[in-house]
């Protein structure tokens, strides 16, 4: 009996580690998918005790939609052109100068809307030009530019040399455009350094002066001479600031002027304008 009573006990034992272990492997299996285990499982934290804020849930990482610029900063391309009478465009029957057909072409091969802002104005000196950047109303539009084109200094050597009348009885006084040279790279100097503080980005195109004064009076090249030093320097100058670039323009009218300057013999005709127009696109960065 002692016997029996012993091996029945063990059956039932052994019986119970048995079922035990079906049971593990079962729950286990039904917590555990085949191919997981339990790092891949999410950790479930106990509920915090009462009075304290539930934790919230952490979204999963979403991939966000790339940014892009403004609408008006990848569309458009601000065009503003500052100056004299050239950036006026005094001579053109179409009114249109040099600013409106760059703006034309600009518009044929660009797919962002070009909008030009032309603040030119017949008879401009570097020194009247220079107190209008001071101007608060002119910041926004230095601040907004994609490109900035500016004409200046034509008539401060033409102040200098005179008039038509003066030049042909009196010829040219050196001194006096040295003199007016001097006060203008100055002015220019602190044009470009107005201009490059509002707006570090915009390549800044200068035009280079040209002259009109050829074949009206023969001054055995010394209108060309005193030009083409003006010229040199501000080039000189230009090169002191970042992305600045003179484009040349004396070649282009030298030989030139019965086929490119206007009846008055100073300011270019459409045809200049539009000559001038195509230098001036060339010249910019290609991006």
């Amino acid at each position: 009996m002692k016997k029996t009573g012993t091996g029945s006990w063990l059956f039932v034992s052994a019986l119970s580690i048995v079922s035990a272990a079906v049971l593990g492997i079962g729950f286990y299996l039904a917590l555990f998918p085949s191919g997981q285990t339990a790092s891949d499982t999410p950790q479930v934290k106990a509920n915090p005790p009462a009075g304290q804020p539930q934790a919230q849930p952490t979204a999963a990482p979403t991939t966000a939609a790339p940014t892009t610029a403004a609408t008006t900063d990848s569309s458009t391309l601000q065009l503003l052109a500052l100056g004299d009478s050239l950036t006026k465009g005094i001579g053109d029957p179409e009114g249109k100068g040099y600013v409106g057909y760059l703006k034309d072409s600009l518009t044929a091969h660009d797919k962002r809307q070009i909008v030009a802002q032309n603040l030119g104005v017949t008879g401009l000196e570097s020194g009247q030009l220079l107190r209008s950047l001071q101007s608060e109303g002119v910041k926004p539009m230095l601040q907004e530019a994609g490109v900035i084109v500016i004409s200046i200094g034509g008539n401060d050597v033409t102040h200098a040399f005179g008039g038509v009348e003066q030049l042909v009885s009196q010829g040219i006084d050196e001194k006096k455009v040295v003199k007016a040279q001097d006060e203008y790279t100055k002015n220019l100097q602190e044009i470009l350094t107005i201009v490059r503080n509002e707006n570090q980005r915009a390549p800044i195109l200068l035009l280079g002066l040209y002259n009109p004064f050829e074949g009206v009076f023969n001054d055995g090249g010394q209108s060309n001479r005193l030009l083409l030093d003006w010229n040199d320097n501000l080039r000189l100058t230009a090169q002191a600031f970042p992305n600045v670039k003179v484009v040349p323009m004396f070649d282009l009218f030298q030989w030139n002027t019965d086929h490119l300057l206007s009846v008055d013999h100073f300011h270019p005709n459409q045809t200049g304008y539009q000559e001038m127009a195509a230098r001036l696109e060339q010249a910019l960065p290609k991006n």
